[in-house]
């Protein structure tokens, strides 16, 4: 509330030294009753007080806004926002509208009431001459007070303010100065109409005596006015200017040898720069060996991803013929198998035949017996009985030699079996490798691919990488140039600045 306290004690400061000079001038001059300038005031004060005070109501909430924003802004510039500054330049621009209103309202109706009030309290009888004369006089001193309170709390407080906070004002203070000028001026000739007014008006024989010293009064009084406003506001402006011309000094030497720095930063960049672009030519060099390397890895890559495609279709080739070897290796398997499925039915008919044979043997002889109790008569018989015997012992002898035989087949089929098996479990064995090796293949294949198609990638970004480098290689030519002129200009600038030093030291 720092803005709202500072125009409410400015506001009736003026409010109550403009309604004390027109009491000089009103009960002086025109109703010549000077102990009414002291009691004459307290009811004019207070109708014009009261009728400021009620418009700057409306005052309150408008700089209660601007207070915030500016404390928000020097606590952090870069916290305001376009819509805080709109609300800054917003209160400062309606700022003088209530004044203007404030002002002309609470002297039209407030001092420029003396004419009524007198008239009540019996002092002169109401004249509508006395009254416009008045109210004339009241709205040009409020134009004075306003003016006052105008440069005092908007042109310089505010503007301070928010120029603090980084919201730039174009203000011409001097100008400023000329307007508070002229409206003290013209409320002093205003206020020295009311001297040969009230000579007409109050005709004595002494009247000339009373116009040269109410002439002399009043000249006196307005001056004594028009000098307290000058010179308050000129000794404000001035302290203002002393301020920004130490500002200005401060800020000239900064840039004068933030200048000078600048220029020895401008050479030293010229110089990093050149190393830059020296850099970046063996660097597009670099890059073009790194091309050439590329295309070379791309090249392999490609042929090892070919011989990895034909030893993959070789291996393919090899586990097709393992697989025909192991159906074979099992259709023979299967094969012996049956054989021995069959040798099993041999054993058989052979165990058939040796009984057959035995019994044979075993009544062949009884026969012989037979026929050796016989004598003669069996004689004959006694040999069939004899051949059938030893014919019988021949098949029995034979039968023992095809059981060693087939004893002999269904060993050699055993170990062929267990040999075929082992075999096929070797190539099952040799199957799984063949797979893993093909998975393996498959594997190092992609590999390859991607190897390939990443390598071409590759290139196509060294390519890019390559023409982007000479790209940047004579761009960082160009600002090499730009910078050296930069640096060249720079030096310029910094003699200049301290010439602008110069200047500003003498301000």
């Amino acid at each position: 509330m720092k803005t709202f306290k500072r125009y409410f004690w400015t506001i009736c400061a003026t409010t109550y030294a403009g309604v004390f000079f027109l009491r000089i001038f009103h009960y002086g001059f025109i109703y010549e009753k000077p102990i009414e300038i002291i009691t004459g005031c307290v009811p004019t004060v207070i109708i014009t007080f009261f009728l400021i005070i009620f418009f700057s109501i409306f005052q309150w909430p408008l700089l209660r806004g601007f207070d915030k924003i500016i404390e928000k802004g020097k606590k952090d510039q870069n916290s305001l926002t376009k819509k805080d500054i709109a609300k800054l330049l917003k209160a400062y621009k309606k700022y003088d509208i209530i004044i203007i209103i404030a002002n002309a309202v609470g002297f039209l109706l407030g001092a420029g009431s003396t004419a009524i009030i007198s008239s009540l309290k019996g002092l002169a009888p109401f004249n509508p001459i006395t009254f416009t004369l008045i109210e004339i006089q009241s709205v040009a001193t409020g134009f004075m007070c306003y003016t006052v309170n105008y440069v005092l709390v908007k042109r310089i407080y505010m503007a301070g303010e928010m120029r603090s906070v980084g919201v730039k004002l174009s203000e011409n203070l001097s100008r400023v100065q000329n307007v508070a000028m002229w409206a003290s001026i013209d409320a002093s000739i205003i206020n020295m109409m009311t001297v040969p007014y009230g000579i007409i008006l109050n005709s004595t024989a002494n009247g000339y005596k009373h116009f040269i010293v109410y002439c002399l009064i009043g000249w006196v009084t307005s001056l004594f006015e028009f000098f307290i406003v000058f010179r308050v506001i000129t000794k404000t402006i001035q302290k203002s200017e002393k301020s920004i011309s130490s500002n200005l000094l401060a800020e000239t030497i900064t840039l004068a040898e933030a200048t000078k720095q600048s220029a020895e930063t401008s050479q030293n960049q010229t110089a990093a720069v050149k190393e830059i672009v020296a850099t970046m030519h063996d660097s597009t060099e670099l890059a073009n060996d790194i091309g050439a390397k590329i295309k070379e890895v791309t090249s392999l890559a490609e042929q090892s991803r070919d011989a990895v495609i034909s030893g993959n279709q070789a291996l393919q080739k090899n586990v097709d013929e393992l697989l025909n070897i192991k159906n074979t290796n099992m259709l023979t398997i299967d094969g012996i198998k049956e054989l021995n499925a069959k040798i099993n039915g041999i054993w058989d008919i052979i165990s058939i035949i040796n009984n057959v044979a035995d019994k044979t043997k075993i009544i062949a002889f009884n026969a012989e017996l037979e026929a050796s109790n016989s004598g003669e008569a069996g004689k004959n018989f006694h040999v069939v009985a004899t051949e059938i015997r030893r014919l019988s012992d021949n098949i029995i002898d034979s039968i023992k030699e095809i059981r060693d035989i087939i004893t002999e087949i269904q060993k050699a089929s055993d170990t062929l079996i267990q040999d075929s098996e082992k075999g096929t479990a070797q190539i099952d064995s040799g199957c799984e490798s063949a797979h893993d090796l093909e998975n393996k293949f498959e594997s190092i294949m992609q590999s390859s691919i991607t190897t390939a198609d990443s390598s071409s990638k590759i290139l196509s970004n060294v390519e890019q990488l390559t023409g982007a480098s000479e790209q940047i290689f004579i761009t960082l030519q160009e600002i090499a140039k730009g910078i050296e002129s930069f640096s060249q200009n720079t030096a310029s600038i910094s003699s200049s600045s301290e010439t602008v030093k110069e200047i500003a030291s003498r301000l």
